[in-house]
């Protein structure tokens, strides 16, 4: 059950990229967050896009990380689209690829593997 949920919310980062920013799991980046964009208002991708805009002022932590997230996104985009590619919202999509998870490719498998286990 752990990492049935461990795995949705690696899905859940990789879908959008302003979920990694808006979501409590941001892990390496919280702080980051906090002082770089504390004043933006969620939504919207504000926070996504504050982070790219200031990614000089962020972390080392933090940018290892984001870009982590980034690769695996970009292995997961064409299994994400083939799965679930009518679902709009990033909660249908999670939904969607949880019930869908034995039929992503082998790369966007060892890409959320990989973001799992950083997530530990």
């Amino acid at each position: 059950m752990l990492r049935i949920l461990s795995i949705s919310a690696a899905l859940s980062f990789l879908l959008v990229s302003g979920a990694m920013a808006q979501s409590a799991g941001a892990g390496a980046c919280v702080a980051d967050i906090k002082k770089v964009c504390g004043s933006v208002e969620p939504g919207g991708r504000r926070i996504a896009n504050c982070l790219k805009e200031r990614v000089a002022d962020l972390s080392d932590a933090c940018k290892a990380r984001m870009a982590e997230l980034a690769a695996a996104r970009k292995a997961c985009r064409a299994d994400v689209e083939k799965q679930c590619g009518t679902k709009t919202r990033r909660t249908q999509k999670v939904i969607c690829l949880k019930e869908a998870i034995t039929n992503l490719g082998d790369e966007c498998k060892a890409a959320i593997a990989a973001a799992v286990t950083r997530e530990k």
